[in-house]
Formats: structure tokens, sequence, C-alpha cells
């Protein structure tokens, strides 16, 4: 081979050698990123779960909150209707008295 061709082989052998080292490189780098793709995905799967834990923790409190508001509508209509009756037992006592 002479010098020409040895040189030639050479600088591709280096080309080839940077472009390994370039590859490893780049193959760290995205290494890397999973990695932290990694993390961010584990920490929006936390977010997400107390997000919807608190979710429902606040479905539960309203749930609660209704049905103390339907008992109390329930207990003042109970009252309502007791007192007509005792109004309407009243007069027709009253009446009955004439």
């Amino acid at each position: 081979m002479t010098d020409e061709g040895m040189d030639l082989l050479q600088k591709r052998v280096q080309q080839a050698i940077g472009l390994v080292e370039r590859i490893r490189e780049e193959n760290q780098n995205l290494k890397d990123r999973i990695v932290q793709m990694q993390d961010e995905i584990q920490k929006l799967k936390e977010e997400a779960n107390a997000l919807k834990k608190e979710r429902e923790e606040i479905k539960g409190k309203i749930d609660t909150a209704t049905s103390m508001l339907d008992k109390v509508d329930l207990e003042n209509m109970l009252d309502e209707v007791a007192k007509e009756v005792a109004e309407e037992t009243d007069a027709e006592e009253d009446e009955s008295a004439l």
C-alpha cells in the first residue's frame, strides 16, 4: 500500500472512531433522557393519584352534605305537615264544639 492509501485508510478509521464516539454520546444522552422521562411519568402518576383521591374525598363530602340537606328538608316538611295536622285537628275540634 502506498503512503497515500495508508493516509486515506487512517483518515477513514479516525472518522469511524469519531462517529462511534458521537453515537455512544448520543446513546448515553438518550438513556439519560429516558430516565428523566420515567421520573416525570412517575411524578405525573403520583399527582394523578393524589388528584383522584382528592376528587373522591370531595365527592364524599358533597354526598354527605347533600344527604344532610335532604334530611333537613325532610324534617322541615314533617314539621310543617305536623303543624297542618294539628291546625286541622284544632279547627275540627272548634267546629264540633260549636
